[in-house]
């Protein structure tokens, strides 16, 4: 019988169908028309860019509405060392260094989406660039597709002074965290800085100086298990209120890393090359985006749409039982 070869369309929605086992070896012993090798093939030698992902999510967005939310997570690999992508860096899951691949990403939503329209892979020793220069990369290229968003939203790791005047020059807002140490001015051209945890800053919030860009409201939000948080906006006519609901629709991209590495499987491609690494990202996504849009039409979660898979696998085989059971003496 002559071998399939693995595509692109085949290998997601072995990832969607999946489980807890999302390995090509546990692929390759599912099917019998596709050879193992097929499957090695296909990681190691397609090339799918953060680009094409574009042509999948764009039908799900409405530019002119929503929110942009930037946001990186680490895909543990904590034994894989000889993984060309994967390197020691902090993870906020984990609150410490570990081993993985870092992976950065620009989600759209708006009222309940998890949108993913671009993404990067943080491999510095192969391009050089920060996760900053990702950042504003694709924000750059999220200006030139049109979008017009109500606001972006970002951790402290992205308030760089070049990533604000960047989405100032849009004319977008941003919200962005900011760390206690972050220095400002309570006034332009005052020699007298301050870290912002030295301030004291009212509950509606203060107007500050950020040297190298201007003005900034800054507010310090309490929230009920016990966390502190600066939080700063170029936008200076927002109320508590409104940075409140920012930080509460930011949670959006927390979801969407949990959801990814929990229904497609994106830590668990055991291939050590970069290029495997990256065809399975890709199409980690990909089949998160096809869950996520079972969800938004059906209304169900992304772990009933794969359970259901498993549902009606288990209907079908008591209808017609494959094992019969001991005869009895």
């Amino acid at each position: 019988m002559s071998k399939r070869k693995c595509s692109k369309e085949f290998y997601c929605q072995f990832l969607i169908a999946a489980q807890t086992n999302f390995t090509a070896t546990n692929l390759s012993s599912l099917t019998e028309d596709i050879a193992h090798d097929s499957i090695s093939r296909f990681l190691s030698n397609t090339k799918l860019t953060p680009k094409l992902l574009w042509e999948y999510s764009s039908r799900f967005v409405d530019k002119s509405l929503g929110i942009l939310i930037l946001d990186d997570s680490v895909l543990d690999h904590p034994h894989a060392k000889k993984m060309s992508l994967a390197r020691w860096q902090y993870s906020g899951t984990h609150h410490d260094v570990v081993f993985g691949i870092g992976l950065t990403s620009l989600l759209w939503s708006n009222l309940d989406e998890h949108i993913p329209i671009d993404f990067r892979v943080y491999a510095p020793e192969q391009d050089g660039f920060t996760k900053n220069q990702h950042a504003r990369e694709m924000l750059t290229l999220a200006y030139h597709k049109k979008f017009t968003p109500e606001m972006v939203l970002m951790d402290s790791w992205y308030a760089s002074l070049e990533t604000l005047k960047l989405i100032r020059s849009f004319n977008w807002i941003f919200v962005t965290r900011l760390r206690s140490n972050r220095t400002v001015s309570t006034a332009p051209g005052k020699e007298n800085r301050y870290k912002i945890s030295e301030l004291e800053i009212p509950q509606e919030g203060m107007v500050v100086h950020l040297k190298g860009f201007g003005q900034i409201k800054v507010f310090l939000i309490d929230f009920p298990n016990g966390n502190k948080e600066y939080m700063a906006t170029n936008q200076l006519k927002f109320s508590t209120t409104d940075i409140r609901d920012a930080a509460a629709r930011r949670w959006k991209i927390e979801e969407y890393h949990r959801g990814l590495k929990q229904t497609t499987g994106i830590e668990m491609c055991q291939s050590t090359t970069a290029r495997a690494q990256r065809t399975h990202i890709f199409c980690s996504i990909l089949s998160f985006l096809a869950l996520e849009k079972k969800r938004l039409e059906e209304q169900i979660t992304w772990y009933e749409a794969k359970r259901k898979i498993i549902s009606d696998a288990l209907f079908s085989y008591l209808k017609s039982p494959m094992i019969p059971l001991p005869v009895k003496i």
